[in-house]
């Protein structure tokens, strides 16, 4: 019989199962691992599916432009989508969101691969992160486009709403928009639920697809992107990040009921936190005190040492303001034993409101695998990183496991 939870409790949580269309063709964990132990790199030229990159580039920064011409892209066909699957006509599903489409198709992977089987009608929560709107602002400018599918099909609130009823899910069904973090902030609130006993398990996916310019042109004028349109994560030739499609889903559970399940057990979540920068030197630069207090308070939670974690997987935009922050506050949790810091932005680019869980099965298959895995690009060390006093490294190539933490 399983024990009941205490509200608030630290309950293990497994991942169980996990689904993702990744650049570079990767559609199963092991290719992504195969993908990332070559070193290999899928940064391409926006394809001309997506906009005409050639007429909206330039390379001067003149306004209404974008900087860069390369980016990370699925290389699958968006329109394809079999809705005889779901309780989907094909004139509705002509409509949808390719995110919507593309989610759930991910979700039916992550539950398969986890052994689930007896879903519906359960109380499992959906949490979904979302950066853009690319979809919803193709649509409002044409208005040929218009058809009675706008409101479910294109509006980002409905992801996670179509998740939950095509699957007939009946825990919480929530979209999560926090910028970079939204996956991230997704799993949290989903942990969060399952150990307060309000439901076992979730759903938590993410997902970032660009169509338009209009958001490369807007960060473009923020100087946020690489005009080579790569992230050089820790690199002293780091000038931004490159962005990055991915459609990504993890199924999460009671530790304990996994184990009773058979489900697999990909990875154990002990604990997470969340918190905000507050007010900082300008509204999109991090906080190393933040940073550091969202670390300390999901240790203390999980009740571990930092000296046990071996390698940290970062968040490593390779932007030049972002990655000093992030290493310094790292270091004050990680650099007195030393530790190994890693970003997959440099080979996937930066998948935006996916980012978080591109980067958690990044961790899942170099665990089950007890390989961390190195970095590409890494050639000079930032001079603004404290290296040597802080004890950081950066991994140019393969390196036994212990532990991570995200």
């Amino acid at each position: 019989m399983l024990k009941p939870i205490t509200p608030g409790s630290n309950v293990p949580i497994a991942i169980c199962g996990m689904g993702m269309r990744l650049p570079g063709g990767i559609h199963h964990e092991e290719e992504l691992y195969n993908f990332l132990i070559e070193q290999k790199d899928a940064r391409s030229i926006v394809p001309r599916n997506r906009y005409n990159v050639d007429a909206h580039f330039s390379p001067h920064g003149k306004k209404g432009t974008v900087i860069t011409r390369q980016g990370y892209f699925l290389d699958a066909d968006l329109a394809n989508f079999d809705p005889t699957t779901f309780k989907i006509t094909a004139t509705e599903a002509s409509h949808l969101d390719p995110n919507q489409r593309l989610c759930l198709e991910v979700v039916r992977e992550a539950l398969e691969s986890a052994g689930e089987i007896n879903w519906r009608g359960k109380k499992i929560g959906t949490y979904v992160g979302l950066f853009g709107e690319d979809w919803q602002d193709m649509r409002q400018k044409d208005a040929s486009f218009n058809s009675s599918y706008g409101l479910i099909g294109a509006l980002d609130y409905a992801i996670a709403n179509r998740i939950s009823y095509e699957y007939d899910l009946k825990g919480p069904s929530v979209m999560v928009k926090t910028a970079c973090s939204s996956a991230a902030v997704g799993l949290h609130e989903a942990m969060q639920e399952i150990q307060r006993g309000n439901i076992t398990s979730a759903i938590v996916a993410g997902a970032n697809l660009i169509f338009a310019p209009g958001m490369t042109v807007a960060m473009s004028i923020q100087a946020a992107l690489s005009p080579e349109g790569s992230s050089k994560s820790f690199d002293a030739a780091a000038d931004g990040y490159a962005r990055g499609e991915a459609v990504t889903a993890i199924y999460i559970k009671r530790l304990d009921e996994a184990i009773r399940d058979g489900n697999p057990i990909r990875a154990i979540l002990r604990a997470s936190s969340s918190n905000s920068d507050g007010r900082t030197l300008g509204f999109s630069t991090p906080n190393a005190d933040s940073h550091e207090a969202a670390m300390r308070e999901a240790y203390s939670v999980a009740g571990l040492d930092f000296s046990q974690t071996a390698m940290v997987e970062a968040h490593g935009t390779g932007t030049a303001t972002g990655d000093p922050i992030e290493a310094e506050a790292i270091a004050r949790c990680f650099g007195k034993e030393g530790v190994y810091i890693g970003a997959v932005k440099p080979n996937l680019g930066h998948s935006e409101g996916a980012a978080a869980l591109t980067s958690l099965i990044k961790a899942v298959v170099s665990l089950e695998h007890q390989t961390i895995i190195p970095n590409i690009k890494f050639k000079t060390p930032n001079p603004a990183i404290p290296w040597k006093t802080a004890k950081l490294q950066v991994p140019v190539k393969c390196e036994l496991i212990r532990h991570w933490w995200i």
